[in-house]
């Protein structure tokens, strides 16, 4: 990807932050102009220059404020309200500062060199733009608390409204419960003394349906971690009976930490995609699967040959309804990668705790 595309991606992806900065700023960028022309061309020129700079001058300087706004706000302000890495936002602050006082002392006085040109000391451009910068920053400091409210309150209605639409859809479509496991229990009862294969069988998928249809969901709509592992390792080991044992699954665990909760069904997501569309009968390439906690952080990974020829149809939330959830629910606190190749398909979960 060359720099030009590159820079279309960023823009398509982010217009709408960059936008609203220049909506904001212009506006008070004339009215400094005003006041200052209200003052005389004496006041005015050392800070905008002559009138055949304004225009120009001024479109640059709502670029550039949209670029500092944007890497305060988005880069260093909100990052840190989410992370509390004090150590870690000083020193973004205290380096981007100076990045954007030295850019500032270089434009002006070594390219165009207006107070040469205006006869303004050095001392009145130094107090004018540590003052400036000041007032910047305490407005991003002031603005980012806001951002985050904003899109934590809509990253909750979305997950409340997911929540309610999942909950309608379950009473749609739901099975009495009891009667669902009463049968199971019965066919249970009957098989443990025929074929104890079946009968632990029917007692995985007892779990399995028993966790789908009660998974006791937080008001955040969190499930425990410990839980969700149980029922991925139900998933996979039914599975195993289904295929007689003749699946090749490489299962790592490590966990911890395990005093957690996570949105439900997304480890297992990931796993019954693999189960759908890997190649899981090499003995050479099985389906390797890694789990860990640890204090501050989850890990998933998984790893499968893909499978060649038909696939089986893929339903469930998706691997698209992942991202969206893990999105909502821990912004920039996740990463989920996704790489394949011709041969093999990998994913990669890591939750910041």
């Amino acid at each position: 990807m060359d720099i030009f595309s590159a820079i279309a991606v960023f823009i398509k992806r982010e217009w709408k932050r960059l936008l609203i900065i220049p909506l904001l700023y212009t506006p008070v960028y004339i009215l400094f102009m005003f006041l200052s022309y209200m003052q005389g061309m004496a006041y005015m020129e050392p800070i905008y220059g002559k009138p055949n700079e304004w225009f120009p001058r001024g479109v640059q300087n709502v670029i550039e404020i949209t670029i500092i706004y944007y890497v305060l706000i988005f880069h260093i302000m909100l990052p840190y309200l989410r992370t509390k890495k004090v150590r870690r936002f000083f020193v973004q602050l205290t380096g981007f500062l100076l990045l954007v006082f030295a850019y500032e002392y270089f434009y002006n006085f070594v390219l165009i060199s207006p107070t040469v040109r205006a006869g303004t000391p050095l001392s009145t451009f130094l107090v004018w733009h540590i003052g400036v910068d000041i007032l910047i920053l305490c407005i991003s400091a002031a603005a980012a608390p806001l951002i985050e409210w904003s899109a934590k309150s809509k990253r909750q209605e979305i997950l409340e409204k997911q929540k309610l639409d999942a909950e309608l859809a379950a009473i749609k479509y739901q099975i009495n419960p009891h009667f669902l496991f009463n049968s199971l229990s019965f066919i249970y009862s009957r098989t443990i003394t025929l074929d104890e294969e079946v009968a632990h069988a029917v007692l995985l998928l007892s779990d399995i349906m028993r966790y789908a249809l009660n998974r006791d969901e937080d008001v955040q709509g969190k499930v425990d971690l410990l839980r969700e592992v149980t029922h991925m390792k139900n998933v996979i080991e039914i599975n195993q009976l289904r295929y007689d044992h003749s699946l090749h699954i490489n299962y790592q665990e490590n966990l911890t930490h395990t005093h957690t909760r996570i949105p439900p069904l997304v480890l297992i997501t990931l796993v019954e995609n693999a189960f759908k569309h890997g190649d899981l009968s090499d003995p050479e390439n099985p389906l390797v699967i890694q789990m860990e906690t640890d204090a501050t952080r989850l890990r998933f990974y998984s790893c499968n040959k893909k499978k060649k020829g038909n696939k089986e149809l893929s339903n469930g939330i998706g691997l698209s309804n992942i991202r969206q959830r893990l999105e909502l629910v821990y912004g920039i606190k996740h990463s989920f990668e996704i790489k394949e190749d011709d041969k093999y398909y990998m994913t990669n979960l890591v939750i910041n705790l």
